[in-house]
């Protein structure tokens, strides 16, 4: 019998896939005991039910929704609750209180202060990096935009680069003074990249935004470093703010040497 029992666990453990992910980083695992209390703390919970080990993109998504989240707020509880369909069938009951499906993990609901009140994603969104932050941005006033993005910025560049040169250089000398104002020292880098892209965008014309992000797509597809790549990840997002649809404005003429 013991020998029966032996072989059976190591097939399953050989059957398990390599790529589980067992945590997912910033997140709290929630069970059917601590769940309403610690949803009920916060003003807002994102809760993902998934199976008791998830693995795979979706799974991989959250954890970096987890991540931006976490930088961009503290209001916002980020859970996991694993659901089991075996042994003591744990937090299965939690599950049905849902009417989570247990056919077609994940599902991802987003609380307002009460285990009562919630939004659910729809089955139909596909669980992205991308989705979640509209997903909590349309149904909470919290902003978790891209990674480097800083709201207030965002604000009030919409379609910098057809504004007037006057209007352009009001606005550098604003958020230079809001970026003296930033204590924060990732968010002052960020605003210095802010900076530095208004004011070429200012002197050379939008030509400068694809340039520079053909520059920064050829350094990220290089040889470095992690931290370097989130480096360039975070300039590429907020060069993507200074994009418009069309651009009206017409480029500064070029000095003739």
């Amino acid at each position: 019998m013991m020998h029966i029992l032996v072989t059976l666990l190591l097939v399953a453990c050989h059957s398990i896939p390599t790529t589980w992910a067992v945590t997912c980083t910033g997140c709290v695992d929630l069970d059917e005991l601590s769940f309403q209390k610690t949803v009920e703390r916060f003003p807002y919970s994102i809760v993902k039910f998934d199976i008791a080990y998830p693995y795979g993109e979706k799974h991989e998504a959250f954890t970096a929704f987890s991540k931006s989240a976490h930088k961009a707020t503290k209001d916002l509880l980020i859970a996991t609750v694993g659901v089991k369909d075996y042994g003591e069938l744990e937090n299965k009951a939690l599950g049905d209180r849902y009417k989570v499906d247990d056919k077609n993990f994940p599902s991802i609901f987003l609380f307002k202060g009460n285990a009562d009140e919630y939004v659910q994603l729809p089955s139909h969104v596909d669980v992205t990096l991308d989705n979640l932050k509209a997903f909590v941005s349309a149904n909470t006033p919290l902003y978790i935009g891209r990674d480097g993005c800083i709201k207030e910025f965002n604000e009030v560049l919409k379609n910098y680069a057809n504004i007037p040169d006057a209007e352009q250089l009001k606005l550098i000398e604003e958020l230079q003074a809001k970026q003296e104002q930033l204590t924060d020292p990732e968010q002052q880098q960020n605003a210095r990249a802010y900076l530095i892209y208004m004011r070429k965008i200012h002197e050379v014309g939008y030509d400068f935004l694809e340039e520079e992000t053909q520059r920064l797509l050829r350094l990220k597809a290089g040889k470095v470093t992690e931290a370097k790549k989130e480096e360039l990840l975070r300039k590429l997002n907020i060069l993507e703010v200074f994009r418009v649809h069309k651009v009206t404005k017409t480029a500064p003429e070029k000095e003739e040497l």
